[in-house]
C-alpha cells in the first residue's frame, strides 16, 4: 500500500474559518431562509404602514421594492451599452504595460498537468 502524502497547508486564521464556514450548504440554507423570512416581515411591516407619500404612486403596496428593482435593472442594462460606448479594447494600454512583456522561460514555473 502506498503511503499518501499529505500537503502542507498555510494555517487559517480565525477570521478565515468563520469565513469559509459561510460557504458550508446548510449555512447557505439558513441564510437563504433567513432573507426569505426577513423579506416577508418587511412585507408584512409595509402592509400596516400609513404612507403620506408626495406622489400617489408612492402609496401603492411594494412600490419602493418595485422601483428599486426597476432602477438597479436600469443600471445594470445601461452600464452594457455604456460600456460599448466608452470601453476601450484589452490592448490599449499594451504597449507601455507590464503585462506585455515577455517573460523568460527559466523563470516561469511551467508545470504539466500530470505534475502534482
Amino acid at each position: 500500500m502506498a503511503k499518501q502524502s499529505k500537503k502542507k497547508t498555510a494555517p487559517i486564521t480565525p477570521l478565515g474559518e468563520k469565513l469559509t464556514a459561510l460557504e458550508r450548504p446548510d449555512i447557505i440554507k439558513k441564510m437563504i431562509l433567513g432573507l426569505g423570512v426577513f423579506c416577508a416581515f418587511l412585507f408584512l411591516a409595509d402592509l400596516l404602514h400609513i404612507r403620506h407619500g408626495k406622489f400617489s404612486a408612492e402609496d401603492l403596496l411594494g412600490f419602493y421594492g418595485i422601483y428599486g428593482f426597476l432602477a438597479f435593472t436600469f443600471i445594470i442594462i445601461s452600464t452594457k451599452y455604456l460600456r460599448m460606448l466608452i470601453g476601450r479594447t484589452e490592448s490599449y494600454y499594451a504597449p507601455s504595460s507590464v503585462d506585455a512583456e515577455d517573460y523568460p522561460e527559466g523563470e516561469l514555473d511551467v508545470k504539466e498537468h500530470s505534475d502534482v
